[in-house]
């Protein structure tokens, strides 16, 4: 679909990790994320990545870890 997309999908970790450096190095995207799936989410960046995208890879662990707590809040209600 044309556009601009909010997810992109790959079959496997490598195609993940190629499409995310050719983002990175040929279209100087800023990649940024964490694991979901644990207890808290743990910041993924690279040894490469500036301060920039490890702030924001922070940033990104806090707004889940406080979307959590205000559903978990919503349940005990």
């Amino acid at each position: 679909m044309a556009g601009r997309a909010d997810i992109l999908v790959v079959p496997d970790i490598e195609a993940g990790n190629m499409l995310g450096k050719q983002l990175i190095y040929l279209a100087d995207a800023v990649a940024v994320g964490i694991v979901l799936g644990a207890r808290l989410p743990v910041i993924l960046t690279s040894r490469a990545d500036g301060v920039y995208a490890r702030v924001v890879s922070a940033a990104l662990g806090l707004l889940v870890t406080e979307q959590r707590r205000a559903q978990a809040g919503m349940r005990g209600k």
